[in-house]
């Protein structure tokens, strides 16, 4: 719950921060003349949706990662992981008779 909502408080914020902005942008730059307000307005609206769009597909992918990463780490918990055995000893060797004399 934490991770998710920590992440829509800052995407809350940034929405009143980001349209702050544009307020000021509009009356600064296009004080009194209402049709460039407009136009200007419409471009930035259409760029504020573009980001939405962005921000969703990032969080799909984000939480795809992160559903993979957890089946990953599921899979790995579910099989006991053997350790490894070593080398086998070798066989045994049968004594060499040694002949006196030679």
């Amino acid at each position: 719950m934490g991770r998710v909502f920590d992440f829509a408080k800052r995407r809350i914020a940034g929405y009143i921060v980001f349209w702050i902005l544009v307020l000021v942008f509009l009356g600064l730059f296009y004080g009194n003349d209402p049709p460039a307000q407009a136009g200007a307005l419409f471009i930035l609206v259409i760029a504020f949706i573009g980001s939405l769009l962005y921000t969703r597909r990032l969080k799909r992918k984000q939480r795809a990662r992160r559903e993979g990463r957890d089946a990953a780490l599921r899979m790995q918990q579910a099989q006991p992981v053997q350790p490894p055995q070593g080398t086998p000893p070798p066989p045994p060797r049968q004594p060499i008779e040694q002949t006196p004399g030679r």
